[in-house]
């Protein structure tokens, strides 16, 4: 099949469906296999370049006053040839750098500055002297609201990985494109067209950092499987069809609404029937990188390095397109072609730099599965791709030749040269050429200095480190609280799998049955909330969380047994339970009531191990008020009653709101109650202070068994991860008295929440954002 391909594949507008991208993938990538192997001369030429530019970089830098108009005449060109498809001639560049504002090679660091000291705020006032004709835009107050909603969002993993700073940088990308598009145009059109891409430019960095890190990047258990199908569907449903998920179709969190609301608004900025080139790329990018996501991490046998290279390129080269869509007019002749075969180099500089990350993540990228005697060689690729598009794409234009190795240099030595022993064994591993390790010894000993390889990086790669920097170190304010639990899932559930009870031998017959049922339910996919709510009522606290361990664990343990009794035959004949089929559906009856005592037991057992950590005394406290709660006074109780309601007889009338709130307070409030008054106890908190605390698990307990109610009556069991209308047969508010009324009882009791709230003396904000989160949630 490769004989036959004689050139790269011609994209146009009307191949951005996700199969004919992969198609021309294939024969572009196909075409450039036969031509790399065919020109080892002129790629060792091209990487030669590489270390030349390497040396003359850090001997510029090095200076007291680097020639910053000729560096920014690089960046220009730069940016023409890699974002836009297309080489900037010289008059072109010298508009482009008279409209540029005065520093503007500084802007990294004064927009980093601005963002420490102000916010989002700040970060927009940088963003305005770098794009004038957007001062005093109203898009200007709508941008700043939603970078913090978006950061409040996000979650803390993907804070840390720079999530932040890819935003910034998509942002000013896109709008760096509108400024380019309209240079030398009067200012009135400038700032029209500027206006309109913010939008659309927030909207594709905000798609990078919710798409690709939050949902396709996160950790296992994070997002149940039945979740991440939905949010799949979801997602692609709207991108094929131009129709944004009503608002109960949404998954749970801040980040499905912020990514709806988006959606909504780009729709009615650029009409699905207008611009369907727009969505179809949009639709072949997350089509990819789901594509890519999917693929086994890095263990031995995760798979072939090449087969990753179709959809990385189509995933690149849409990344482009899109931002192009967004920010130019109209898009010239040869554009697709250009630009989708050009994109994939970066691609894989990009998973070179990010190698340490992903291994650590468990992430499979090309420099992360291993080669399993694969004939790919995706480090050699990355350089001989690069000599290929100078070569078949741009017809060995020498200006497209220096400018793209002088920015693979500025992009990749900075990062060699951080970890000299990482890149021996790049070299090592990779089997690199003389050419190659010329390069990477010329990194290492040419930027030795920190502050020296911060200066050399490009434009772009530097205002994404900086802003990713200062995003890590500011306190996030406005908290939503559903993230907080789902920042917290991996972490309680590595607590709870550690003290799990211990593995049988297979001694004493062999048999294994009970353990299997413990883990079945116990490590099922749940939201382990009130394991949550104990870690942030020890966040405000200033409680270590490792100290909490047993008690975390102790907790959910007795949480699963009352679930797995709660589901029985006997009790509410549940046929799911944390989006799977119930253990008693699937094991032997008695044989899963042995597993929740083995559970219980297990947890009494893990209580004395607090005394590591507090006073012993305080311990047999927390003790003595687990068997308590958890018995005949309280849990128990509250479960016999409602059992009781479920076997009123026909016709009997409404049992009063009283003794339905009497139920709730027994058998919800009270596991509330004890994820948060332990800690309480063992801190040895006035006793003022631990009735505040039990007054708002009592509040809080009614509002989340009332939303139950709601959720019960109106959702169906793929939304709620269990049986729907369970309490068809039972009295209780919803039914007896009415959804009105419902909601009414719910908001009288966020006001006692936030009540009891006020009697404490420390910071209760996640509290107050957790009994709201209770009376709002989907599932």
């Amino acid at each position: 099949m490769t004989g036959t391909m004689t050139s790269p594949f011609p994209f146009r507008q009307a191949d951005l469906r996700f199969g004919r991208l992969v198609e021309g993938a294939h024969r572009t990538l196909g075409h450039f296999a036969v031509w790399r192997d065919r020109n080892a001369p002129r790629i060792a030429a091209h990487i030669d370049r590489y270390t030349v530019h390497t040396r003359r970089l850090a001997a510029d830098h090095r200076r007291r006053r680097p020639a910053h108009r000729d560096h920014l005449a690089r960046e220009i060109t730069y940016f023409g040839i890699y974002n836009l498809a297309e080489v900037p001639g010289p008059d072109l560049v010298g508009r482009v750098l008279d409209d540029a504002p005065p520093r503007l090679s500084e802007l990294p660091d004064r927009l980093a500055r601005s963002y420490r000291s102000h916010g989002a705020p700040g970060l927009l006032a940088a963003l305005h002297r770098a794009f004038p004709v957007l001062r005093d835009a109203p898009e200007a107050d709508w941008l700043a609201g939603r970078l913090e909603r978006l950061r409040a969002g996000l979650p803390e993993r993907v804070l840390r990985e720079g999530g932040m700073g890819k935003v910034a940088r998509t942002l000013a990308g896109v709008l760096a494109i509108a400024a380019y598009d309209t240079a030398g145009c009067p200012r009135e059109e400038q700032r029209a067209h500027l206006r309109r891409t913010v939008l659309g430019g927030y909207a594709l960095g905000a798609a990078y950092a919710i798409v690709d890190d939050a949902f396709h990047d996160a950790p296992p258990g994070v997002l149940p499987p039945g979740e991440r199908e939905r949010c799949h569907r979801m997602l692609l449903h709207g991108l094929c069809e131009g129709v944004p998920p009503e608002p109960g179709e949404l998954p749970d969190h801040p980040l499905a609404e912020e990514l709806a609301d988006l959606h909504r608004a780009l729709l009615a900025d650029r009409p699905f029937a207008t611009h369907r080139h727009l969505y179809r790329a949009a639709t072949a990018m997350y089509l990819a990188q789901d594509l890519d996501a999917a693929v086994p991490g890095p263990e031995p046998g995760g798979g072939d390095p090449a087969t990753r290279y179709p959809c990385m390129f189509v995933k690149a080269g849409m990344s482009r397109c899109i931002a192009n869509i967004l920010g130019r007019r109209a898009l010239p002749a040869g554009f697709y072609a250009r630009c989708v075969n050009t994109i994939f180099l970066s691609q894989l500089r990009d998973d070179l730099k990010d190698r340490a990350e992903d291994l650590a993540a468990g992430r499979a990228t090309v420099f992360t599965l291993p080669r399993n005697g694969s004939a790919a060689n995706p480090l050699y690729d990355m350089f001989a791709y690069e000599a290929y598009v100078t070569a078949e794409i741009y017809r060995d234009d020498p200006v497209v030749a220096d400018t793209l190795s002088y920015f693979g240099a500025k992009s990749l030595a900075p990062h060699l040269a951080a970890d000299p022993g990482a890149a021996a064994r790049i070299a090592a591993e990779y089997e690199a050429t003389p050419q190659i390790r010329a390069f990477f010894d010329t990194a290492a000993g040419a930027l030795r200095s920190r502050r020296l390889r911060r200066r050399v990086l490009p434009f772009d790669k530097r205002l994404k480190q900086r802003v990713a920097d200062v995003s890590r170190g500011i306190p996030r304010t406005g908290r939503d609280v559903r993230v907080y639990f789902a920042d917290r899932l991996p972490y309680i559930d590595r607590v709870v799998r550690g003290w799990a009870p211990p593995a049988t031998d297979g001694t004493g017959g062999g048999d294994r049955g009970l353990e299997e049922i413990i883990a079945y339910t116990l490590h099922a996919p749940g939201k382990r909330v009130r394991a949550g709510l104990t870690l942030m009522l020890a966040d405000s606290l200033g409680v270590a969380h490792r100290d909490l361990e047993p008690l975390l664990a102790a907790g959910e343990m007795f949480h699963t047994a009352s679930l797995i009794f709660d589901d029985l035959p006997a009790q509410d004949n549940a046929a799911m339970r944390r989006g799977r089929p119930a253990a008693h559906t699937v094991y032997d009856e008695g044989a899963v009531q042995l597993a929740a005592v083995s559970l219980i037991s297990r947890a009494f057992g893990l209580l004395p191990r607090l005394s590591g950590r507090f006073p012993a005394r305080r311990v047999t406290e927390v003790i003595s008020y687990a068997g308590t709660v958890l018995g005949s006074e309280r849990l128990c109780r509250g479960q016999h009653l409602d059992l009781s309601a479920a076997h009123r007889p026909a016709g009997a009338p409404p049992v009063p709101v009283a003794d339905i709130l009497t139920m709730y307070r027994l058998k919800t409030s009270t596991t509330i109650e004890s994820a948060l008054v332990p800690l309480m106890l063992l801190l040895d908190r006035p006793d003022t202070e631990v009735e505040a605390v039990s007054g708002f698990s009592d509040a809080a307990g009614i509002v989340f068994q009332l939303r139950d109610d709601l959720l019960d009556a109106t959702s169906d069991a793929a939304v709620l991860g269990k049986s729907a209308g369970q309490d068809l047969r039972k009295s209780n508010v919803v039914r007896d008295h009415g959804a009105a009324e419902a909601r009414r009882l719910m908001a009288e009791q966020v006001r006692a929440a936030d009540r009891a709230c006020d009697r404490l003396p420390f910071d209760t904000g996640l509290l107050r954002g957790a009994v709201r989160y209770f009376a709002s949630r989907r599932r």
